[in-house]
């Protein structure tokens, strides 16, 4: 059994922050996760400039007091560089915007391993990259830092040509507010494949799994708004992931009538461990993901057609349909 090594601090004081003294922070892009860990940069005593487009975004970096700049020209200004845009907008923008502005010693942070790892991100030599991986949305990230209770974050060195690159990355995970909920070291390779594995498979498997109860129970004559609150519009299950979150995926169980228990661990140990969802799940893991056929397909002009022709299928489907008419019917 494989176990990480955990960062994990009570506290954080200026000695634990050394590796930024002196250093611009740059946080290039103030979407959800740029706006909440520049928000913890700056409670932290280290305030970065502000690099992004002329938006909506820039006008609330502006409106909260930051430096904003061209992404270009925060770029120029940073000795660490936060990337903290989609991924995929990263690779063009790193090209012609935020590479030429990087300089040997320079630190570029990312938040996703996805296009390093694939190698579509140009950075220059002699500027280290790391990543700090925040497994938290970016409001979250903002409330957790402020109620100090703290995030897990993943954080990695991937190119260390400094050889300072790791007090960077922890110096910034301390600073963001990760390490009080536990910085866990891994790489730019498991954090992608781990979150395309949780995208492509098992995301993928939860969704069929409703999309197939909704059929069978209405086919065995069960109302839509029966159904679908039992499935999912309720927020029941909303309610027992948070539970497994913080109690453990069977510790949660004891919140359930002994009914539940016997039927849901009943059913549970019937079910093929090593069966057909298994093979799937290594076939998407093995064939898709660690072979960079994915990277390679979503990397391709015609992909963001065939996203929205896939967008048209489910919309279309069954189940959003009978969705939508209960939903009307509630007064959503």
């Amino acid at each position: 059994m494989a176990h990480a090594e955990i960062h994990q601090d009570h506290s954080i004081d200026a000695a634990d922050l050394a590796a930024l003294a002196g250093r611009t922070l740059a946080v290039i892009g103030f979407g959800n996760q740029g706006a909440a860990q520049a928000a913890n940069l700056r409670d932290s005593g280290h305030t970065p400039v502000v690099g992004n487009r002329d938006d909506e975004y820039a006008t609330a970096a502006s409106e909260e007091g930051f430096d904003l700049r061209s992404i270009a020209a925060a770029a120029e200004a940073a000795d660490i560089a936060l990337l903290l845009v989609p991924d995929e907008v990263q690779p063009d923008l790193v090209r012609s915007e935020v590479a030429p502005g990087l300089r040997a010693g320079d630190t570029l942070v990312v938040a996703s391993g996805y296009n390093w790892h694939f190698g579509l991100l140009d950075v220059p030599d002699g500027v280290d990259v790391v990543m700090v991986a925040p497994r938290m949305i970016g409001a979250a990230v903002r409330d957790r830092y402020v109620d100090r209770h703290g995030f897990p974050c993943f954080v990695s060195v991937e190119r260390d040509a400094t050889g300072r690159a790791w007090e960077t990355t922890l110096a910034v995970a301390r600073a963001i507010g990760g390490t009080l909920g536990g910085a866990i070291v891994s790489s730019a390779r498991e954090e992608a494949a781990l979150d395309l594995f949780s995208e492509q498979a098992v995301w993928p498997a939860i969704l069929d799994v409703v999309r197939t109860a909704h059929r069978v129970a209405i086919e065995a004559g069960f109302s839509e708004e029966a159904v679908l609150n039992e499935l999912y519009l309720s927020a029941e299950p909303a309610e027992v992931f948070a539970h497994v979150a913080r109690d453990g995926l069977f510790g949660q169980l004891g919140l359930h009538s002994r009914t539940s228990q016997y039927g849901q661990l009943r059913s549970l140990t019937a079910l093929d461990e090593q069966g057909e969802l298994a093979s799937r799940f290594a076939r998407v893991m093995h064939d898709d993901i660690l072979s960079g056929e994915f990277a390679r397909e979503w990397s391709r002009p015609e992909a963001g057609e065939r996203l929205e022709a896939l967008h048209r299928e489910v919309a279309a489907s069954p189940i959003a349909a009978a969705e939508a008419q209960v939903r009307a019917r509630l007064g959503d």
